[in-house]
């Protein structure tokens, strides 16, 4: 097939399986060798219109996504309307939730990956080219039939497509890795089954959490793109950790936040969306009041199990536009690293660099005629949005950072400046370093960003 064919081929394939346009059956046959042709209609891929014989139409989406490909139900009608929703539409991966959702999700080699609430079955699929076994489970049938097809197009031969409520197929498998796209939008009445997350939006996130005691092996993790809600009497992810009940001490928990909502704006866009005008924003309001939220965050819920005893940790950090992969597993690096180190653990060997995107600003003001610093902060734009407000000395310190020397020099010399007290203890030091290297204001060049430091 010469060039220019090719090119006629794939654009029509794009108008027809991407774009969802009408197309002949006179232009695929001229296009498409009959065999092939002949394959796409036995696998019920193209549908001929109701009203005009003459016109053909692909029934579902079919694109990339990256070495992959997926088909899902159409956001689009061939004449490029909407197209109007139904209770078990089958979501596009092509999202934007969805691309962050594999954006920060690690696949690692691993033995055991599940994707649960898995749609399409797209972490899944990319995960079996690291994992020994991996698993996909949906409640819904068309899900079902959706990632059974797509695990077959793609050729996955260490898939198993299961249907079921969340973990409930899988028997009593645990699993390394978990990996959840839950429907997590808050409603005040039932919707569509992606959609609905319950009154809060966390139901389906709680009930994932509640089951992980039983369903990680020691040493697995949970990524799961999430929406959650600080309250007037808990931050999302110390309720997170009250999930995991009696076992929660063996559990760390880090939330990266992509961004914030406030409940007026949801709730007015809520009603603009669904032209319900200023009652649904009423409603909303006295909902969100009743439940006690004050925001609305969505991002990446991590938690880790702990592979041997130690102290367990609970962060947040909000997210920059670029950050990565690597930066998220550099964060739970640092704290991991620290969470068992005594007095003579190899956390305070580490010599780490300054971050080049740290920034300091100082606050000078007018006070008996002197201009005097009253304010100091460090902070920085990559990979994480952070403002720390600090001692000047932080700034010194910081300087100090640039590879050669180890977190247990650093204290020395901290303690000969005057800087800290003489008396400070090795453990209370290197806890600042966890924050700061957690922050992303500290790097540490060896690091690979591979998951498995336990």
């Amino acid at each position: 097939m010469s060039e220019g064919a090719e090119r006629d081929v794939l654009d029509l394939l794009i108008r027809v399986f991407l774009r969802g346009e009408y197309t002949s059956k006179d232009q695929l046959e001229s296009l498409i060798a009959p065999p092939i042709l002949e394959s796409i209609g036995n696998l019920g891929l193209l549908n001929t219109d109701s009203t005009d014989a003459t016109r053909i139409f692909a029934g579902v989406a079919l694109y990339p996504m990256g070495p992959n490909h997926f088909i899902s139900d159409r956001w689009n009608n061939p004449d490029l309307t909407p197209r109007q929703s139904f209770p078990d539409v089958v979501y596009p991966a092509l999202t934007r939730s969805t691309r962050e959702f594999l954006r920060f999700l690690s696949f690692e080699p691993c033995e055991d990956f599940l994707e649960v609430c898995s749609g399409s079955g797209i972490a899944a699929i990319a995960a079996s080219r690291n994992a020994r076994k991996v698993w996909a489970a949906d409640i819904t049938e068309r899900s079902t039939l959706f990632a059974k097809f797509n695990v077959a197009l793609n050729d996955v031969p260490n898939a198993v497509v299961l249907k079921g409520d969340l973990f409930e197929p899988c028997g009593s498998l645990q699993f390394d890795r978990i990996a959840a796209h839950p429907p997590y939008m808050p409603v005040l009445r039932p919707a569509e089954i992606y959609y609905d997350g319950g009154t809060d939006g966390e139901s389906l996130t709680r009930r994932i959490v509640q089951d992980l005691p039983l369903r990680l092996k020691p040493g697995g993790r949970l990524y799961c793109r999430t929406l959650g809600s600080d309250r007037t009497d808990s931050t999302y992810e110390d309720r997170v950790r009250s999930w995991l009940g009696e076992s929660q001490e063996d559990f760390d928990i880090a939330f990266f936040v992509s961004k914030n909502l406030e409940v007026t704006k949801f709730a007015v866009d809520s009603a603009i969306r669904k032209s319900t005008g200023q009652a649904e924003v009423s409603a909303w309001l006295t909902h969100f009041k009743n439940l006690g939220i004050s925001e609305l965050l969505s991002g990446i819920l991590i938690v880790q199990r702990h592979a041997a005893p130690r102290s367990a940790f609970t962060f947040r950090r909000a997210l920059s536009s670029t950050a990565t992969l690597r930066d998220t597993e550099a964060a739970l690096h640092w704290q991991f690293l620290f969470s068992g180190a005594d007095e003579s653990h190899p956390f305070f060997e580490l010599c780490p660099n300054s971050s080049p995107s740290l920034r300091f600003v100082a606050t000078h003001s007018l006070k008996d005629g002197e201009i005097v610093l009253a304010n100091f902060k460090i902070t920085s734009d990559f990979p994480f949005l952070m403002d720390l407000q600090a001692e000047p000395w932080f700034g010194r310190l910081l300087a100090l950072c640039d590879g050669t020397c180890s977190i247990r020099v650093l204290r020395e010399s901290s303690r000969e400046s005057g800087w800290i007290n003489p008396e400070t203890p090795l453990r209370e030091f290197g806890e600042l370093f966890a924050l700061l290297g957690s922050s992303g204001f500290l790097q540490l060049p060896a690091f690979t960003g591979v998951v498995g430091a336990e």
